[in-house]
């Protein structure tokens, strides 16, 4: 099948079906449901046959694909099954494909009548307006779209019109001007009309309802508006008036009257260039100093080993552009701290030339790779300032110097630096570090270093390191290393100097362990940087104070205890503890200082030296045994604990045995009772035999073995025998807890008691536990209960069980069977016993007394409590909200109460506060507030103490808290408003401004700020600072106040977390800073044309502004009043002109200025600069948004849009019309009388050869005058629009040969040009260099240009020494100019 372009209304997704075709190239099956509407329900045909076989050539059908699918597979399965012929099959298939196409239309719509067999009806108001037998549906919608299509083309044409103002002769014939609101209503209606009277032609698929229609009216009216408004987005637009330029006007009229192309040159002005002579000599010999820009200095110290060996001497590097060696070069040197002048010559003995470029200058991208250039060292061991002076080659030319600036100075070093002379290289928990970094160099520096702890690093760099008040060019971050430095920082180099600036670190050690600072780097100004982590011997850096290690060591810690050593005389051990510390192995020998006291008052001393954590002495002797102090190798400690023990020396147990017959008076004696008495410390332990003696004989036998315990000094044994006979009863040993080994009881006869067998008062004890605990001075009650008959009479003894002091005590008259013992006060602390020895009734009859004993123990020492200064240091340093820990040392038996009395630092009285400690472990007074501290009371767990230097004071002092304060020096232009509030200076928008802060406290700080923005928008801001000197930067990007509010400050003491339990609100220090907004007014009307007649500009007075369109401004932002420069283009002869206005209110605006010279044509008014009254002034130098246009015309006029130039062949001869289009003009040239008819203001044609030109008459269509300037009248009038045309100057060089001549250097060649013209002439010719490989092409360069007027002579020479090619691009006579334009395009 032939193949055709694509139509959008045949060639849908409906399928093939909306053109017929050819049976030949598809046979289509009419489908079932079609065939129903032709045949009744008997399957007769119907009449309507004829329709099907005689309309093959009617219009074509529109079947749906899914209808054909469907009657495609039903009408094939319905043919196989009936077997029809083939005429009737052929009748079908024409006819299902050109059916009359109201059935196809209405086949859908009726599908289910066709089924039941009904005959088909079409409904006549469903049919399209247009019968389908007139012409097709489809071609009835393509006719529409075509129409639209066709409209929308014609409207794109009068948008052309109107955008690019061409002339319309539609519009001048319906005497209309066509304006934009002419657009807009023409295509309102015509648009408005199509889509309200398509529906009424019932096209299918375009027959839309009300609501449709008014939407797509709505939209395509929204689309025309766009069109039509100022914008440059439509690029196609240009493109289309372009290409029909191109196409349609192509042709311009010349002054002969005839037609050129302009699509061809009219003049080749390369034909009146010929000929150029090019000369080959050396190229140009140049030298630059420090052509990388690269960074040298030069250490202090030359005999340093801390710098490499060729540091002591910079080689700086030249650039030498130059075939010929280098001979001498003289340096300009201007002394750094003088600022004196010098000069340094240096011959080629004094430097060298650099064989071998470095990699980091090949990897620059830098080096230029050419023959002719090299490089060379030149040795510099001078600090200064330096720049080349003159450069001299051996033939004695001088060289050209590029302007370069070196500084070189001393190398930026650093130094570590103790701020105690006394410092060593070991501390102890709680010292300050007390270290401070000394940098020298040009500022702002640069430091970087490290502390370590542990091993652990900390790195820490500061970036903005400068005395105060330093001032200097290098500040600026836009100045870089390589800056060429104005001649005021020339002049003074006193910023060039090396500064010392000094970092103080002083903080508490906290943790023990190895501490070392470490210098890392340090960079000055200039980038000159000294990297000291290259260096890997720490004794060269420990030589140079680059390094600086500590050891912080533990405090150590020591109590006192005793043990029980049965092999020492006392039996006692003395033991001294030290609290287990880290790396205590390294803090060895601890020194302990023990006193001891014996009985007799006598003190001596023993010093001990540990290397364990626990000594154990033998107690050999009996008395106080005190711990007085403890020290490690490095620190001084604390007793913790118990502080003294007391030893005594124990005495061997001894019995002393008495007895007494057990007689009972009706019996006698029935028994022994033995009182025994022991003396020694209980419990006793003995052992008794008893014999028995035979009655036969006397011999006696081991009848029974007792061991007996006595608990007290005393002890009732009585031995009943329960058989009659005679015994013997023996004390054999005695035993007791310390001494262990069985003392024999000797002599024998005091132990040996002889017996044969042979109802009484009692008293004891009341009390349920024997034992009494007293304090050192008190005295005790011991409830006794008697049995017997009153009056009783009680003897008793008080024992001091240390040294066996006996006391007997004898209480007379009891009456009662109860009795309390009142016991003496104890004034000697020890074990005490109380004994109960006898009891007589009023039997007269005396009972010796065995109970058990009340024993009482009585206090050896009297509580006490003290502070425990170490090394005397009485005072302590907290942080505002910290805890004060005040060591205090406490003896006795826990828990312990103490009271303590607070002062102020004046000494005033501010309360007593009570403190409990359950042990005399480490204890200490945590207090929160400063002020002097004081002991009043204390007590144990049973006792009243004493305050041991009750005059003592601990004083607690609150640390310096970080402060800063705003620096008011007259630079700063900061002024205070109140304590808390300061203001800065008003500055403009994009002014860099900042605000000096003075720091006090521990450095670093931290410094948090709260800034707002003018819109209310807050942001949190945080700076680190090592030195005590700060700058505040401040935003000026927005205009409005911006508030800076300090909100805190932090240094090594006091952290932020520090700082939530102390309240700053009142320290908050608030700066504003006002930024004046960029001044921006517009034309209320910008971009609109006003057009004004050339007679009412040329009113003289202000009242030329009643004639005059008024020009509006629109203030956007800015403070009145105003001065605003305006520039004025004028497009007839693109110059430029600037009006400057004063106090400008843009509500009383002199606008009449801006019409004040202006001439026929169109003029571009811009506004390029503005300045308000805050002194801030906006550029729109870039913007070209903000104008309006003003035509200035006139009626009937015409004359030369620049009667004073020069004509040309080439040119184009233009005349200016003022009044309304067309024109007719009638002109003659070189005598020859033309007439035109100008349909725009300007009157142009090509001047194609030379002659005279002369107007002589216009017309404009408005007036219908016709202005005459061949009348005598208009003589001069007629003058003055006639003109010359001037041919072409031609220039020739080397005879219009192409000329290459090799001179030698010094050598001259001579370049002639030759002229053809009217004289003067003026030349310009340029001197050009192949540049370089261009895709294997040379490109020229040009490297000079000259430009020779006033040449009254035909030929002119120039003499030169200078290679490249010579040739004239520019040449001009008396009249015209001619332009090279094969130069221009190569």
């Amino acid at each position: 099948m032939e193949k055709r372009a694509f139509n959008a209304f045949n060639d849908t997704p409906r399928g093939k079906h909306w053109l017929m075709d050819s049976p030949r190239d598809q046979r289509r099956n009419f489908p079932d449901t079609q065939g129903n509407l032709n045949n009744n329900r008997d399957g007769h045909q119907s009449p309507n046959k004829s329709r099907f076989t005689s309309n093959t050539t009617g219009f074509n059908t529109e079947i749906s694909d899914e209808s054909t699918r469907r009657g495609n597979s039903t009408q094939n399965e319905q043919l196989n099954k009936e077997n029809q012929n083939d005429e009737y099959r052929s009748i079908f298939s024409l006819a299902g494909k050109k059916r009359d196409h109201t059935q196809d239309y209405y086949s859908d719509k009726h599908n289910g009548e066709g089924r039941r067999g009904g005959p088909y009806k079409e409904k006549k108001a469903d049919l399209p307006l247009l019968s389908p037998n007139v012409l097709d549906v489809s071609k009835q919608r393509l006719l529409v779209a075509i129409l639209f299509f066709t409209l929308q083309c014609y409207k794109i044409y009068d948008l052309i019109v109107l955008k690019f103002n061409l002339p319309d002769n539609t519009m001048s014939m319906l005497f209309m001007k066509n304006s934009k609101v002419v657009f807009l209503t023409k295509y309102f209606v015509l648009d408005s009309m199509f889509l309200f009277f398509l529906p009424s032609f019932n096209i299918p698929r375009l027959s839309f309802g009300p609501i449709v229609t008014f939407i797509l009216t709505i939209l395509i009216n929204i689309f025309t508006v766009y069109l039509s408004m100022d914008h440059d987005h439509f690029i196609w637009i240009s493109i289309f008036i372009s290409i029909w330029n191109k196409i349609f006007h192509s042709k311009q009229l010349t002054v002969t009257g005839s037609t050129v192309n302009s699509n061809h040159k009219l003049i080749d002005f390369s034909n009146h260039f010929k000929g150029a002579l090019t000369i080959k000599i050396l190229p140009e010999n140049t030298a630059l100093l420090n052509p990388l820009h690269e960074s040298f200095c030069l250490p202090i110290d030359t005999s340093s080993n801390l710098y490499p060996s060729d540091l002591n001497v910079v080689k700086i590097p030249i650039k030498i552009n130059s075939t010929e060696s280098i001979s001498s070069i003289q340096l300009e040197y201007r002394d750094l701290y003088t600022n004196a002048i010098s000069l340094k010559n240096f011959t080629s003995k004094d430097f060298e030339i650099i064989t071998e470029l470095p990699s980091h200058w090949k990897e620059s991208g830098e080096i230029i790779d050419s023959n002719t250039i090299r490089y060379l060292n030149l040795k510099l061991n001078d600090i200064g300032f330096y720049q080349v002076k003159k450069i001299t080659d051996k033939k004695g030319l001088n060289l050209k110097i590029y302007q370069s600036h070196l500084i070189l100075p001393h190398c930026p070093i650093a130094s570590i630096v103790q701020n105690n002379q006394n410092t060593n290289l070991d501390k102890c928990i709680g010292d300050m570090d007390e270290v401070s970094f000394e940098v020298h160099g040009i500022p702002p520096l640069k430091l970087f270093y490290s502390k370590i702890i542990n091993g652990r690093v900390h790195e820490f760099n500061d970036k903005n390191l400068q005395p105060e008040y330093f001032e200097s060019p290098l500040q600026s971050s836009t100045k870089k290393k390589y800056t060429i430095f104005n001649k005021e920082d020339i002049e003074d180099l006193k910023w060039a100097r090396s500064y010392p600036v000094d970092i103080n670190l002083n903080t508490i050690t906290s943790n023990d362990g190895v501490y070392t600072y470490k210098i890392d780097k340090v960079v000055d100004a200039l980038d000159n940087v000294i990297d000291f982590t290259k260096i890997d011997d720490d004794s060269i850096k420990a030589k140079y104070d680059l390094i600086s290690t500590f050891n912080v060591h533990n405090i150590p810690k020591a109590s006192l205890d005793e043990r029980f050593n049965p092999q020492s005389q006392t039996k006692k051990n003395i033991i001294i503890n030290l609290e287990n510390i880290n790396h205590w192995e390294n803090d060895t020998p601890f020194k302990v200082s023990l006193s001891f006291i014996d009985s007799n008052g006598k003190i001596s001393e023993k010093n001990i030296e540990m290397n364990f954590l626990s000594e154990e002495i033998v107690a050999e002797l009996p008395g106080t045994y005190q711990l007085n102090s403890v020290d490690s190798n490095f620190c001084s400690g604390t007793i913790i604990g118990k502080s003294s023990v007391l030893i005594t020396k124990p005495i061997p147990p001894h019995l002393a045995v008495k007895s007494s017959a057990i007689t009972d008076a009706c019996v006698g004696p029935i028994g022994l009772d033995f009182d025994l008495t022991f003396t020694g410390i209980p419990p006793f332990h003995y052992m008794v035999k008893i014999y028995k003696f035979d009655k036969d004989s006397d011999n006696r036998k081991l009848y029974d073995t007792k061991r007996m315990t006595s608990k007290g000094a005393r002890n009732q044994f009585k031995y009943l025998p329960t058989v009659e006979g005679n015994y013997e009863i023996v004390f054999d040993h005695l035993t007791n807890d310390i001494f262990t080994d069985p003392i024999p009881l000797t002599p024998l006869d005091n132990y040996n008691f002889q017996t044969s067998m042979r109802v009484k008062p009692s008293a004891m004890i009341r009390a349920r536990n024997h034992l009494k605990s007293l304090c050192l001075g008190d005295k005790t009650k011991i409830p006794i209960t008697f049995n017997g008959e009153a009056p009783f009479t009680l003897q008793y003894d008080i024992i001091e069980t240390s040294s066996n002091k006996r006391k007997s005590y004898t209480e007379k008259k009891i009456m009662s069977n109860e009795f309390l013992i009142e016991t003496p006060d104890f004034t000697v602390g020890g074990d005490y016993i109380l004994s109960l020895v006898s009891v007589k009734d009023s039997s007269k009859c005396l009972v010796s007394l065995s109970e058990p004993d009340a024993r009482i123990n009585v206090r050896r020492d009297i509580p006490a409590a003290s502070f425990n200064f170490i090394e005397n240091a009485n005072e302590s340093q907290i942080k505002q909200g910290g805890m004060a820990e005040i060591p205090i040392r406490l003896t006795g038996e826990a828990p312990f109460s103490v009271k303590y009395e607070h002062f102020d630092l004046n000494g005033n009285h501010l309360g007593i506060y009570e403190t409990k400690f359950h042990s005399n472990y480490k204890q200490v007074l945590s207090v929160s507030k400063e002020g002097l501290y004081q002991l009043k009371e204390m007590r144990d767990s049973s006792c009243n103490g004493k305050v041991e230097n009750a005059e003592s004071q601990f004083k607690v002092t609150y640390l310096s808290r970080p402060y800063f304060s705003i620096q008011e020096n007259p630079n700063s232009k900061v002024f205070k408003l109140t304590e808390s509030v300061f203001t800065r200076e008003a500055v403009c928008q994009n002014y860099e401004t900042a605000i000096d802060l003075s720091l006090s406290g521990s450095p670093p700080f931290i410094l948090t700020y709260e800034l707002t923005s003018p819109h209310g928008q807050t942001s949190i801001k945080t700076m680190q600072i090592t030195t005590k000197y700060a700058s505040l930067q401040l935003p000026n990007r927005e205009s409005g106040e911006y508030v800076a509010t300090i909100k805190s400050i932090y240094d090594a003491n006091y952290g932020e977390e520090d700082f939530k339990f102390i309240d700053t609100s009142n320290e908050e220090i608030i700066i504003k800073q006002t930024v004046n907004s960029i001044p921006q007014i517009i034309f209320a009307d910008k971009g609109k044309t006003l057009r004004t007649c050339s007679i009412d500009v040329d009113q003289q007075g202000e009242k030329k502004s009643a004639f005059l369109k008024p020009i509006k401004l629109k203030q956007l932002r800015g403070e009145g009043p105003f001065t605003i420069t305006f520039s004025i283009y004028h497009e007839s002869t693109s110059r430029t002109d600037h009006v400057t206005l004063d106090n400008v209110d843009v509500n009383n605006f002199p606008y009449y200025r801006l019409y004040e010279g202006l001439k026929l044509g169109k003029h571009v008014i811009t506004v390029e600069s503005i300045i308000d009254a805050n002194g801030c002034e906006n550029d729109f130098a870039n913007s070209h948004d903000n104008s309006i246009y003003i035509s200035i015309t006139d009626v009937p006029k015409i004359h030369l849009l620049d009667a004073n130039a020069d004509y040309c062949v080439g040119d184009y001869v233009s005349y200016q019309l003022n009044g309304v289009p067309p024109f007719n003009i009638r002109y003659d040239f070189n005598g020859v009388e033309l007439q035109s008819q100008e349909r725009s203001t300007q009157f142009v044609r090509v001047a194609s050869e030379p002659g005279v030109i002369s107007i002589n008459s216009i017309q404009d269509s408005i007036s219908q005058c016709v202005v005459n300037f061949t009348l005598p009248s208009m003589e001069q009038e007629h003058k003055r629009l006639s003109l010359t045309i001037h041919q072409i100057p031609s220039v020739t060089v080397s005879q219009g040969n192409y000329v290459v001549e090799d001179i030698h250097e010094g050598d001259q060649a001579e370049v002639v040009f030759t002229f053809e013209g009217t004289p003067p002439f003026s030349l310009t010719y340029v001197r050009t260099e192949d540049s370089g490989n261009i895709r294997d092409q040379r490109r020229p360069q040009v490297v000079e240009t000259h430009k020779v007027t006033d040449i009254y002579d035909y030929e002119y020479k120039v003499t030169t020494s200078l290679q490249g090619t010579y040739e004239a691009i520019e040449i001009s006579d008396a009249f015209c100019f001619a332009k090279n334009e094969a130069f221009f395009n190569n």
